[in-house]
């Protein structure tokens, strides 16, 4: 609602207990709500599950709202919760498949544009491909591009720091890239295609547009329910009735019919209450610092064992494949309760190169470079004639310089590795050849 003054005022007489005021918000929420646990479960009988759970926290806990201002990030953050809750109780995800400004990719023409815009195929495709990637990057992804949040409300809504988002953002797009690329869609295949946040909008709002809520106009209370009634239809009955018919209820504890007597209630054995226990921290982030060009896990030391699983960038495997900076992430009961960002650079995955290079007569002179790892000189291998041979090197290593003797009608093989393994292979034979 964009009128903050309007919701602000019905928010106040919704908490005072007028159900239509509160009728007014399910009216103006629902289609967000369901098309968010759509997007996050791909289920609908999940969605619907989840627009009913959502509301009945509404509901309950509106009085809690001390800036109304804030209810959508609010109920964006319930919805977000109940989704992940649902989330877990399914079956395992298989995925199918750093700071920087997702926003920053190149201007298309506006034909082109045009032509892509329209394109209602190439959407579904996007959106498709959207759907495939792990729920962590689906997520940011509707915030961002859907609900047109910005990265601080996103970091407000999902309770981590705005260099996560932005991390999440990159990595969303660029694993869509990917998957695009690999059924032929790219800038090569489809003039001026560009993952813009434009595109992203209007992809997100077409698929929106064709998911449709589901909504029985009925004010009987009953399984299946979705909504109390018409617009404009008289709401005379109890406030729990009234939350009941808006959100679908049936037979749930506390939610009574109008005149229905209130059960009996039920005496229940009082229990010591729990020892409070601390929550984990993070202690400590070990990993390889050597030059390396295989990958790595990450081992994570924790003040104890009170959290249930560990993230790297939403992810639960802990293997590192490339530099970048990660956001290690400790969750309990689908809440983040510690993160840390940790800088990987020690990936080095191109070998030597032959910076320069000159031939006088037998003699090789050969100059290398290596802006990573550097050049392990203590590799140096040379093979004459497919044999290996102890063969005296001037090595200069200031200048990265080898001078060798290589004999005309031999074919010498020189290896050179540089620290993370990479290796180089010369083949000297009257000249140096890579």
């Amino acid at each position: 609602m964009k009128d903050k003054e309007k919701l602000v005022n019905i928010i106040d007489q919704a908490k005072q207990g007028n159900q239509e005021a509160f009728k007014q918000l399910y009216d103006e929420y629902v289609d967000n709500v369901y098309f968010t646990a759509w997007n996050y479960l791909h289920n609908e009988n999940s969605a619907r599950d989840v627009v009913q759970d959502v509301f009945i926290r509404v509901h309950k806990n509106l009085q809690k709202l001390e800036n109304p201002a804030a209810f959508y990030t609010w109920i964006k953050r319930i919805t977000l919760n109940v989704c992940y809750d649902y989330d877990q109780k399914r079956e395992p995800y298989v995925d199918l498949g750093d700071e920087m400004t997702v926003e920053d990719f190149e201007d298309i023409s506006q034909k082109d544009a045009k032509e892509i815009i329209e394109n209602k195929e190439l959407q579904k495709t996007i959106y498709d491909s959207i759907q495939s990637l792990k729920p962590a990057l689906r997520t940011v992804g509707v915030l961002r591009y859907y609900d047109q949040l910005s990265v601080s409300e996103i970091s407000e809504i999902l309770s981590i720091p705005e260099g996560t988002v932005h991390s999440r953002l990159y990595h969303m797009k660029n694993k869509l890239k990917t998957i695009l690329e690999n059924q032929g869609i790219s800038a090569k295949t489809i003039p001026g295609f560009v993952l813009t946040p434009s595109l992203f909008n209007i992809v997100y709002e077409t698929m929106a547009a064709s998911v449709q809520t589901p909504v029985v106009q009925n004010a009987s209370i009953g399984v299946g329910s979705a909504v109390v009634a018409a617009k404009g239809a008289s709401m005379a009955f109890s406030t729990k009735a009234a939350i009941a018919a808006v959100v679908g209820v049936a037979g749930i504890a506390g939610v009574v019919y109008l005149n229905q007597q209130e059960p009996t209630p039920v005496k229940l054995e009082q229990k010591a209450p729990a020892t409070a226990i601390e929550q984990a921290k993070i202690e400590s982030i070990e990993y390889p610092k050597d030059w390396t060009k295989k990958a790595f896990e990450l081992h994570v030391k924790t003040t104890n064992d009170a959290y249930d699983e560990i993230l790297v960038d939403g992810d639960s495997s802990l293997m590192i494949h490339e530099n970048g900076e990660y956001a290690v992430t400790l969750m309990l009961d689908g809440k983040q309760i510690d993160e840390r960002i940790v800088s990987i650079d020690s990936f080095d995955f191109e070998s030597p190169d032959v910076e320069n290079y000159s031939i006088a007569n037998t003699t090789y002179t050969i100059q290398l470079k290596d802006n990573a790892s550097k050049v392990n000189y203590g590799s140096l291998r040379y093979y004459e004639n497919d044999e290996l041979v102890q063969k005296d090197m001037q090595i200069d290593y200031e200048t990265n310089t080898i001078i060798v003797n290589c004999d005309f009608e031999v074919v010498g093989k020189l290896y050179i590795q540089d620290y993370a393994g990479n290796e180089l292979e010369l083949i000297l034979q009257d000249k140096v050849s890579e």
